[in-house]
């Protein structure tokens, strides 16, 4: 007990002082110092009992003070604004306080989490810290975890996941993802072509019904619009508009077309639309300042195209199509093409020499646009050549003849040679396609920064880039009708050779299925101008006859086919000759039977290749179905060539884009 009491060195100390006063007392008076020693035991014992009686409270009070302590913890833990949750690692829950039961719901210990979170990747986040972000039951989660270790508890450890409910946050977020502004720019595609023969009455009542249909369409949206000129507009919309745009796929195109003409030429107009993606909002460098390029640029791409569309660029930086329902409307007026003429008679002079190439497997069409070119540039003395590709099998008939005639003996060169006599002062011509990986020697356009695009395709995202010069009508029948307006423009008194002449007037037969089809008066033009060239029908004639084996291929062919919901498809195989030539007059021929809206025939080409042939009564937009899956052409002709893929394969992804096209018509007419 003493040593209890005296523990401490004062209480040490003191202890010794009175024992060597009760030894000097008893020196004196033992009897004195008995009872003093007996007083002093006396108190000590006081003391002690007084102390411990102290201590006893004091430790109820700590105990009373720390029970409160663990109760407060307890419910802090259990109504924390947070949830909390820990599992193992079969994402068993162990233990969660009630704020996570109450936003996950009816979870016990024992179920597996990963059940009701997606993102819970236990594989990837056991033994580490970090966060993710899951949705429950429509609400949003900010899901912080951090393990336990082995070490801190036993077995293999748990893993620690802290819920905080950013629910609020997120539609905020949402609210001001919507209201950021989205840039557009439109343009009435034809009011010249319909306003002609109408009085100056007709005209005003025609343009101030289709303002109105525009402003009071997108004004109802809560959209800003701004007319800078006749029949262009400018416009700046919310993203929750241009969604809502979206979904009713830009239905006032729809309403514009019907407006009433005099000479029933619907009017159409083309929209070119530019939004910011979200991750440069979210990461604040949002800028402004090319969206008004990119809405012109898509508005570009929409009149490229034929007009009557609007070209989106979206979050993911690509175009978006929608609309694009109509034909093409002929251009009756030939100022372009004279502008463009004499353009390129000046950039021919100042060049040192010329090459021109089309698309890879070249057509008639194709060869026919790229001879005119060449007779314009070899007026101005510069060496000019015709690249074309290895597989040029379906125009054999015409490649020979330019062999066997002496003017055109060096006019046709490989891929390779161009090669090696570009430069770049060299001159390139691309006609009939404008993409660049579909050119016979794609490798050029890296070579010579000097180049023209001529084409009368629809024009997509993938645009041979910065051209010098740029021709593209899509209301054209073929680039070969193009390349002879052109010649007409481009100086007095041109001749062609008869042979020029013929193989310009094949590319016109050969896309307009002999007049048949995407034929104005434009086309007759330029066939009656290359009639009076010496162009000889009979020729023509003669190089798209069939021999006996290949009427008799056909019939097999046919044989094979299937018709499934107004669709008909056939595979070719690989065929020995003119495999694209063959191909395409199949689908000529099945798209003519009774019930049949659309045919596709399908063809094995070199290089694990599938070619595609895709033919259309007008009911549907085979142009819509091919660019789908990376092809592209005509409402009404149109094709594809797929790489890396069975016939089965190609023939599934056309059912597909088929089926997607065709939903999406009969959402528009309904």
């Amino acid at each position: 007990m003493l040593k209890h009491l005296f523990s401490g060195k004062a209480e040490f100390v003191y202890l010794a002082v009175i024992l060597i006063l009760v030894a000097s007392l008893a020196f004196y008076n033992w009897v004195i110092a008995v009872l003093a020693l007996i007083l002093i035991a006396g108190v000590l014992v006081l003391t002690h009992k007084s102390d411990t009686e102290r201590n006893r409270e004091i430790s109820r009070y700590f105990d009373a003070i720390s029970q409160s302590v663990d109760q407060a913890t307890t419910y802090a833990v259990q109504n924390l604004p947070i949830g909390i949750a820990i599992i193992d690692k079969e994402t068993s829950l162990c233990w969660a306080n009630s704020v996570f039961l109450d936003w996950v719901g009816s979870v016990s210990e024992s179920d597996r989490l990963d059940r009701v979170m997606d993102n819970l990747q236990i594989e990837k986040m056991w033994t580490k810290a970090g966060y993710f972000f899951e949705v429950i039951d429509s609400r949003t989660y900010r899901v912080v975890y951090k393990s336990l270790s082995s070490e801190v508890t036993e077995g293999d450890g748990y893993l620690i996941l802290y819920f905080d409910d950013i629910t609020e946050t997120e539609q905020q977020k949402s609210l001001c993802l919507k209201a950021v502004p989205v840039f557009g720019e439109i343009e009435i595609d034809n009011m010249e072509e319909v306003a002609k023969g109408m009085s100056a009455v007709q005209q005003a009542t025609l343009w101030t019904d289709v303002n109105n249909c525009i402003v009071s369409e997108l004004t109802a949206l809560g959209c800003y619009i701004h007319s800078y000129s006749n029949g262009k507009y400018f416009a700046c919309l919310s993203r929750e508009a241009l969604d809502t745009l979206k979904e009713e796929n830009f239905s006032f195109l729809d309403k514009i077309r019907t407006i009433h003409t005099v000479n029933r030429i619907p009017v159409t107009i083309s929209m070119g639309v530019a939004a910011i993606s979200e991750e440069l909002i979210k990461s604040g460098r949002t800028n402004f300042d090319g969206l008004a390029e990119k809405s012109r640029a898509g508005l570009d791409l929409a009149l490229g195209r034929g007009g009557d569309q609007v070209v989106v660029y979206e979050d993911d930086g690509d175009a978006h199509f929608y609309g694009g329902k109509s034909q093409s409307v002929e251009k009756h007026t030939r100022v372009r093409a004279r502008v463009v003429a004499q353009a390129m008679h000046e950039l021919i002079a100042n060049c040192d020499s010329v090459l021109i190439m089309g698309h890879t497997r070249e057509d008639y069409d194709c060869l026919g646009a790229a001879i005119g070119v060449a007779h314009m540039a070899r007026l101005s003395g510069h060496p000019v050549h015709i690249v074309v590709s290895d597989q040029n099998d379906a125009v054999r008939p015409l490649t020979e003849q330019l062999h066997a005639d002496e003017a055109f003996d060096d006019l046709l060169i490989s891929a390779d040679e161009a090669a090696r006599i570009c430069t770049e002062q060299t001159l390139l011509f691309v006609v009939d396609t404008h993409r660049g990986d579909m050119t016979a020697a794609s490798n050029l356009l890296d070579m010579t920064p000097q180049r023209v695009v001529i084409d009368h395709h629809r024009r997509c995202a993938e645009i041979i880039k910065r051209p010098l010069l740029t021709y593209m009508e899509t209301s054209s029948s073929s680039t070969s009708e193009l390349v002879t307006e052109l010649i007409q423009y481009y100086q007095e008194d041109v001749e062609l050779s008869k042979l020029e002449a013929t193989a310009l007037y094949a590319g016109i037969v050969v896309d307009t299925k002999n007049f048949a089809v995407q034929t104005g008066v434009r086309t007759f033009d330029a066939a009656a101008y290359l009639r009076r060239c010496g162009a000889d029908p009979e020729i023509v004639r003669s190089i798209f006859r069939s021999d006996f084996n290949t009427v008799k291929l056909k019939a097999e062919l046919i044989s094979r086919a299937v018709v499934r919901d107004g669709a008909v498809m056939t595979d070719c195989g690989r065929l020995e000759e003119n495999a694209s030539m063959v191909a395409a007059q199949l689908a000529d021929l099945l798209v003519n039977i009774k019930d049949v809206k659309v045919s596709f025939t399908f063809y094995e080409l070199p290089e694990n290749t599938i070619g595609i042939s895709a033919r259309s009564k007008g009911e549907v937009n085979v142009q819509r179905v091919m660019e789908l899956i990376g092809g592209g052409g005509h409402s009404n002709v149109a094709g594809a060539q797929l790489k890396g893929m069975t016939t089965e394969e190609a023939q599934a992804a056309v059912w597909k884009a088929l089926k997607e096209v065709t939903e999406e018509t009969e959402v528009e007419q309904a």
